[in-house]
Parts: C-alpha cells; structure tokens; sequence
C-alpha cells in the first residue's frame, strides 16, 4: 500500500468515528424540563353574588318557557273579581239623627241618639254674637219635668214635619246671661255617650280650653255649608273624633263623647233630669265677631 493511500484510509476513519459528549452536558439540550405546577382554579371573589346570579338566572329562563303571552280581558277580569271578593265591604252610612232646630236655613240635627238622650233644653248663651235657633219640636211643660225629672211626654196632637224628632224641649232662663233668648241648645245623655255633628259642613278648629278658666274641654269650631258668616260651636265634649279640614254630615258625622261636668259644677238642666244634666253645648256664632271664636261660648 502506498503512503498516500494510507494516509487516505485514516482521514476517512476519522470521520466516521463518533465524537465523544462534552463532560457535564445534558444528554438533550435542545429540550428544556421544568417542574409541574400545581393547578390554581379561579375562585370567585364574591360567592353569594354568583349564587344569586345564578338562581335569577334559572327562574327567569324557567318564565321564558312557561310564559303563556301577555294576560286577557278574561284574566284581568278574574282577578279583579278575585281582590273585590276579599276586601272589606265600607261600613254603610248611619241614618241621621231627627231635626231638631234651624238657624237661617241650617238644618240642626240632635247631636245625641233620641234613645240615649236625657233632655233638650234652649237657653241664652253668654255673648250677644250667638244667634237664636228656631225650634222644631213643641215646648214642654216645665212644671212636669221638674217633678218628673226627665222629658215629659209630648203633648197629645202635636204635629210634627217629616225626619223632625217626636219630642219636646225645655226652656231655661238665666238672668246672668246677655245674649240672645234660644241661642244655646243643650242636649242631655250619660258622660261617654257618642256625640254627632249637629250640622253639615266643614270643621275648621279644634281647641283645647278651661271653661271658666278652671275645667278642661274642647271646643269643636264647624263652618256650616254655604254659611261662611257662621261659626258654629259644640262643647262639652271628650275623645274628639275630628280635626280641622274634616267634612261632617249632620246628624252622621261622629265628632266625640259626652264630657262629665256634673262632677265638678252644678248644671242647670241637672234640675230636669236624674242623671246631674250632663250634656253637649250647641250655638251658632255671627262671624267674624269680636271674641269669636278666640272665646267661643263662655259658658254651659
């Protein structure tokens, strides 16, 4: 063999033979290995808020597919009848007390039920702004009513106009007083007995005062319908049923209860009845007047 065919034969040895790795190098370094991570899941920060979504969510897609369109004549009907089958019935309208006065074309209703009342009795009242009330019903005889001490009978052939009270009334005279002959009515029942509007219209006061500055009460100010010239007044009266702005009907409208005043003074109508004359105070005041309504009635 020649030296340059030798020399030929070891540079192909060469090359074919396999080179040794690097000392320290990775077996495959073209592939980079990392430790697994642990999975994280994503937690909702608010919780109840998913629940929540998540429930309105179903209920609304459960309407969606139960939803039959919008409702009927036929529906709307039935459900009204359903609301008018349970709700309360209003209370009917009592009737009205019977007339017992009129003052300028004012009805004057008894402010007690005839079955609970004890007397009717006209008197003065205490100011000469008070004006007279025509009555309706017969006199009664005084002499009986002192001995009886209650409302004598009516006297046989009266005559009475239609809704008017079958009774009579009593006249009382006080020589203290200045104002007008039958421009105060008292009617008489039991402390606590319902007392009612005497006249239709408007309440435009109710006021706390002392009668003769020592005893409590209340005075009801109405202003009668169409009457803008009057003040109409009630005292003696306790648990006040009304308050200013209310509309009252005569005869219907609750206003309070009998206030007792027998306890404390004596009452002149007490001289004509067995229960000590407590009663509800009505007059019709011109106004304005001067002292009117600041000192409605002055008296009892």
């Amino acid at each position: 063999m020649s030296r340059s065919t030798r020399a030929s034969t070891r540079r192909s040895r060469q090359r074919t033979r396999p080179s040794a790795p690097r000392q320290g190098a990775p077996l495959d370094a073209g592939v980079s290995v990392r430790p697994r991570r642990a999975v994280r899941r994503n937690r909702s920060p608010y919780p109840l808020l998913t629940v929540i979504v998540t429930v309105v969510g179903l209920a609304a897609i459960g309407w969606m597919l139960t939803w039959d369109g919008p409702a009927t004549e036929s529906d709307t009907a039935s459900v009204a009848a359903a609301v008018a089958t349970t709700a309360p019935a209003e209370e009917p309208e009592r009737d009205p007390t019977p007339l017992i006065a009129e003052q300028g074309g004012t009805e004057i209703h008894l402010a007690i039920d005839p079955d609970e009342l004890t007397a009717v009795a006209f008197h003065q009242a205490s100011g000469d702004y008070a004006l007279h009330m025509t009555s309706l019903v017969p006199d009664a005889d005084m002499a009986a009513a002192n001995e009886l001490k209650a409302m004598p009978p009516v006297a046989e052939g009266a005559v009475f106009d239609s809704g008017v009270w079958h009774g009579c009334v009593l006249r009382l005279w006080r020589s203290n007083r200045g104002g007008q002959p039958d421009s105060a009515l008292d009617m008489g029942a039991a402390p606590g007995t319902a007392v009612w509007s005497p006249i239709s219209g408007t309440v435009i006061e109710v006021r706390p005062y002392l009668l003769y500055e020592k005893y409590e009460d209340f005075e009801i100010h109405i202003r009668p319908e169409g009457r803008d010239d009057i003040d109409a007044v009630l005292i003696h009266v306790q648990d006040v049923k009304v308050r200013a702005g209310d509309s009252v009907k005569g005869g219907v409208t609750r206003i309070g209860s009998v206030r007792q005043m027998s306890d404390k003074m004596d009452i002149q109508l007490g001289g004509y009845t067995a229960g000590g004359g407590d009663h509800t105070h009505f007059q019709m005041n011109q106004y304005p007047a001067e002292g009117a309504p600041d000192t409605a009635t002055g008296g009892s």
